[in-house]
């Protein structure tokens, strides 16, 4: 959970301004971030999220429009000037990919599903075999 706060934490710290749609799922959801308030593991990453949220939830609070389409654009105005100083900054989120011995026994049933599932064209799902049941040597 640490690393989603610290991702969403990071789109935050760097680019609020091209994540106006995040800025509304936090405000739409902020009562999801209660409970990492008071745990010690969270607070910090949890902490420049509740400083986006009051933000902006304080510009909304000065508006009468409250439509989807009324807020996104508050969040939109609101996102221009906000003050880049304001959040504590965190060491830059790295990852590194580390490839598998044998990565198509992942990738090739993950590809498959989405292609089952997302294509749009009909697969009869007990004509479709992936694998053989019996192993060649």
């Amino acid at each position: 959970m640490r690393m989603v706060l610290e991702i969403i934490n990071s789109c935050l710290t760097h680019s609020l301004h091209h994540n106006p749609n995040l800025v509304y799922a936090l405000l739409r959801q902020r009562e999801l971030f209660d409970a990492f308030r008071t745990h010690p593991t969270f607070q910090d990453v949890v902490q420049n999220i509740e400083t986006v949220v009051f933000y902006f939830n304080s510009k909304l609070d000065q508006s009468t429009s409250h439509s989807v389409s009324g807020v996104q654009q508050i969040i939109l105005e609101a996102s221009r000037s906000w003050p880049r100083d304001r959040l504590k900054r965190f060491p830059e989120l790295k990852f590194k990919y580390v490839e598998e011995e044998q990565p198509e026994e992942f990738f090739v049933p993950y590809v498959w599903s989405l292609i089952y599932h997302c294509s749009g064209l009909y697969w009869d799902p007990l004509q479709v075999v992936l694998f053989s049941l019996h192993r060649e040597e």
